[in-house]
């Protein structure tokens, strides 16, 4: 039996974050019950200088594409590669880009309750397929009953204590220089940077499952 800590640092508005723990999941299951697995998300916020309110998103990323073709093209690319994921991506005009500081205050709280997977999975979904503005506290209220947080959890999600000990987390990934969405951590020792096809994680546990000790 061979046990496993990985930690996934990545925004929840990222979608290679989406595809790759889509591939990571693809991975686990192939290597079956002798491999256990602690999944934990940590913060990284791809656009911490959005408002709370959130931004227009084609026009927010057409800045960053440099036209609105450009995006439209990597949004069509996109839409391909999440299929063939099983995964679906809309892209509503009326879409935003919001301030995702909140989400990462919840999600600190559903690892503590064991439900920080579900919590990533919805919050995904909420934003990628329902276009929901997962930066409004409502919305994150709502998400966060569909994975198994009672009230008492949500309400303490977004206190200030909360907030400070996700800033806290953002300043030692920041101070650690880990700033692409994803990162994976696995045991606190290996790092592994990107949405990797589901045979390059296989190999990569596999490989260090040999290299630790029983």
């Amino acid at each position: 039996m061979a046990d496993f800590r990985i930690d996934i640092i990545c925004d929840t508005v990222c979608p290679w974050a989406y595809l790759g723990y889509s591939r990571l999941k693809q991975a686990m299951e192939q290597l079956g019950d002798d491999y256990r697995f602690d999944i934990r998300w940590q913060p990284l916020e791809l656009h911490p200088e959005v408002s709370t309110q959130g931004q227009d998103r084609i026009e927010y990323l057409t800045s960053r594409f440099g036209s609105e073709e450009r995006l439209n093209e990597a949004d069509h690319a996109l839409q391909q590669v999440g299929k063939e994921e099983g995964i679906e991506f809309n892209f509503s005009d009326k879409a935003l880009i919001p301030n995702t500081h909140l989400s990462h205050q919840l999600i600190h709280i559903a690892n503590k309750k064991k439900v920080g997977t579900n919590l990533a999975l919805a919050l995904f979904h909420a934003y990628f397929t329902d276009a929901k503005d997962i930066g409004d506290v409502d919305v994150l209220a709502e998400i966060g009953k569909q994975a198994g947080l009672d009230e008492d959890a949500i309400e303490d999600a977004f206190t200030e204590e909360t907030k400070i000990k996700v800033e806290k987390k953002l300043a030692q990934f920041k101070k650690l220089e880990i700033d692409s969405s994803p990162t994976y951590v696995i045991n606190d020792q290996y790092v592994i940077q990107g949405p990797h096809q589901a045979k390059d994680f296989f190999k990569v546990i596999m490989d260090i499952a040999e290299k630790t000790p029983a």
